[in-house]
């Protein structure tokens, strides 16, 4: 029987185009404008931040997540692109959403905001689940043995 193990490369793929979604997605075009109103941002208030440390800290939770995500996929046998979708969306259902949902509600910030935020880690996690059910590697039979 085959069995799954985890792809490097595809992690590291799913990671590296996970980074490309926030930027588009929080831009002036489509949320970023809004999203700075839900939190009551202003541009000062960006002139100090350091990108460079916010980017590093993006790839290691998207490196993280993803490394997650495969080792799980690798467990359940999840070996196709619908599969990986099907797990993803239930990964950030049950982990992701309703966690971050929950305790935006306590700290009483609006709803529209969890949305907008939580909707770009959902596309990044469905990303990834396509990614790593359809890019697969199994282990050897030497590996099987040992």
């Amino acid at each position: 029987m085959k069995t799954l193990k985890i792809n490097h490369a595809a992690v590291w793929v799913a990671a590296l185009v996970g980074q490309f979604v926030p930027p588009v997605w929080y831009d002036t075009v489509f949320f970023g404008i809004r999203w700075s109103e839900l939190n009551e941002l202003t541009v000062a208030d960006f002139e100090n931040y350091n990108i460079i440390l916010g980017l590093f800290i993006s790839l290691i939770a998207c490196l993280t997540a993803a490394y997650t995500m495969a080792f799980l996929f690798s467990r359940l046998n999840v070996n196709t692109g619908v599969k990986g979708l099907q797990y993803a969306l239930l990964f950030w259902i049950g982990f992701i959403f309703l966690e971050m949902t929950t305790q935006n509600m306590f700290s009483l910030r609006a709803f529209e905001l969890t949305v907008i935020d939580q909707s770009v880690v959902l596309i990044k996690y469905e990303i990834a689940g396509v990614i790593l059910g359809v890019w697969k590697k199994y282990k050897t039979e030497e590996h099987e043995n040992s």
